[in-house]
């Protein structure tokens, strides 16, 4: 991957710092954090999904808290006002015959907004909802749309949308561009993680202002993409077709966005393959059919992106260190030769800072494999 070495960006350099803030206290969240921080760059908004306790509002609050300007966080239900979301209606303009909302402190007036539990809204506020994500605009009540300052909306939910539940949680779903489902923690030294170190809050030594998000995005508007990007995007949007997965021309569209945000985000000074990682997030409409599975394999296959080739080779690891029986020693041994297999491997990958934390995690895991069959004769 191409980094900028001159001219050092001091706002690329507190993305940088976030970055590597964030996904040091969270854990395995990596993936995550690349995809809020891609798309507050890209202006875009992010839906999380996963069960509960998966630290997805730790994300999504600590990101919050390190950007500036104004904030609206609500947890959604059923029973959720469209007052709660937009403002009351203001009683002096009542008296004049005229119905406004009062919109302070509300989601019309904010910079960034946490919506949790956003699919089990009412209709009402769903029909509200569509307007300002994807037009930036609200009327109060005078017939006027007005621009919203709105930069980024986080939602979290529980469970997808049902395509059963209507064309209102379709069209919502739709106006995330960038989706991904959460898993509980996987690997062994994640769960000893998460069990004995009390504070899991991230610790941000920066902080960033809406000017400075808006040079962002400027500065990643302007990477230019290779021309190897370029048909790597397009032969991945040919292949999804082959699969009969067909996303919208808005959604291809913004997508070639989000992957100059992600290259941004990368340190890169132009749009690589590699770059295209971002992009299965973006390339499916529904998660019915295995879409989202089928846009990340398509995208290995066509780009083979690095961070997709090393959490796979992590996947593997889990996969050794689960079967292996420590007290075996010919099944240690095997799973040693695996795990030295899979080292191999990534050294064979280009370096991008992930590659060498990987690395380090697989041989710190191989060593206490060692260890523990030794102790166990």
């Amino acid at each position: 991957m191409k980094l900028v070495r001159s001219n050092v960006d001091p706002v690329r350099e507190k993305f940088a710092a976030a970055r590597k803030e964030l996904s040091a206290a969270l854990i395995e969240r990596e993936d995550e954090v690349d995809l809020v921080l891609t798309a507050l760059v890209a202006n875009e908004h992010v839906l999380l999904v996963g069960p509960p306790g998966c630290g997805k509002s730790l994300l999504l609050d600590s990101v919050l808290s390190w950007t500036g300007g104004t904030k609206f966080s609500i947890l959604l239900t059923k029973f959720t006002s469209v007052e709660e979301v937009m403002g009351p209606v203001s009683l002096s303009a009542l008296k004049a015959d005229k119905y406004l909302r009062v919109t302070t402190g509300k989601l019309p007036e904010a910079d960034y907004a946490y919506c949790d539990e956003v699919f089990k809204a009412s209709s009402a506020i769903l029909n509200t909802l569509l307007r300002v994500l994807n037009e930036r605009t609200y009327d109060v009540g005078d017939g006027v749309a007005r621009k919203v300052p709105l930069k980024l909306c986080l939602a979290a939910s529980n469970e997808w949308a049902s395509p059963d539940t209507g064309k209102e949680l379709a069209a919502l779903s739709d106006r995330f561009l960038l989706r991904k489902s959460v898993s509980p923690i996987r690997s062994q030294a994640g769960r000893q993680k998460l069990l004995w170190t009390r504070d899991h809050a991230p610790k941000l030594s920066t902080t960033v202002s809406p000017a400075e998000v808006e040079e962002a995005r400027r500065a990643a508007l302007s990477l230019p993409w290779s021309s190897e990007a370029k048909e790597a995007m397009e032969t991945v949007l040919k292949e999804l077709a082959k699969e009969g997965v067909q996303p919208g021309d808005r959604r291809q569209f913004k997508t070639v966005g989000v992957v100059q945000a992600f290259a941004y985000l990368c340190g890169a000074d132009e749009v690589l393959p590699e770059h295209l990682e971002v992009a299965q997030h973006c390339l499916w409409d529904s998660p019915d059919g295995d879409q989202p599975q089928k846009a990340a394999q398509v995208i290995a296959r066509v780009a083979n992106p690095v961070g997709m080739r090393v959490t796979q080779l992590l996947l593997e690891v889990e996969q050794v260190l689960v079967a292996a029986d420590v007290r075996n020693l010919s099944d240690a041994a095997k799973a040693a030769a695996k795990l030295a297999e899979i080292d191999r491997q990534m050294s064979s990958l280009k370096g991008n800072g992930r590659v060498e934390k990987a690395r380090l995690y697989l041989k710190e895991q191989l060593k206490k494999l060692k260890l523990a069959s030794i102790e166990a004769v």
